[in-house]
C-alpha cells in the first residue's frame, strides 16, 4: 500500500514540471543581515581615528592623512569581519601616523613662518 498524496495536477501551481516547490515554506524565516555587535567577546571596538585624521589630512601633512584614513578604514572594515586583532593594530597604527603627520606638519609651518620672517 502506498501513503495518499496529493495528486500530480493538483494544488494551486506551487510545483514546478519536475514535482519540486518553487519556493521554500512559509514557515521559513526570511535571512535578515544584522549589523555587527559593538563588543565582540566582551571587547569594545577600538575607535576609528577618523576626525584625526581628517583634520591632519587638511591641516598638517596630507600625505600622512590619507595614509591615516586609510587605516582607519580598515578599522571598521576588520571588526566587521570578526578580526578583534587586526581592529586594534589599524587603530593604534592610524592614531601613530595621525602623530607623525601633526609633528611633521608643524615643524613644516614653523619652517615656513621662520622664513617668511
Amino acid at each position: 500500500m502506498t501513503a495518499p498524496g496529493p495528486s500530480p495536477g493538483a494544488g494551486s501551481g506551487s510545483t514546478g514540471p519536475s514535482g519540486k516547490e518553487k519556493y521554500p515554506p512559509p514557515d521559513v524565516p526570511p535571512v535578515r543581515q544584522t549589523p555587527p555587535p559593538s563588543h565582540v567577546g566582551g571587547e569594545a571596538k577600538p575607535p576609528t581615528r577618523w576626525p584625526l585624521s581628517i583634520v591632519v589630512f587638511l591641516l598638517f601633512w596630507f600625505i600622512l592623512g590619507a595614509i591615516a584614513m586609510y587605516y582607519s578604514s580598515q578599522v571598521n572594515a576588520r571588526w566587521r569581519s570578526g578580526d578583534v586583532a587586526g581592529a586594534k593594530q589599524a587603530s593604534k597604527t592610524a592614531l601613530i601616523v595621525n602623530l607623525i603627520g601633526i609633528g611633521v606638519g608643524l615643524l613644516f609651518w614653523i619652517l615656513v613662518i621662520a622664513a617668511g620672517s
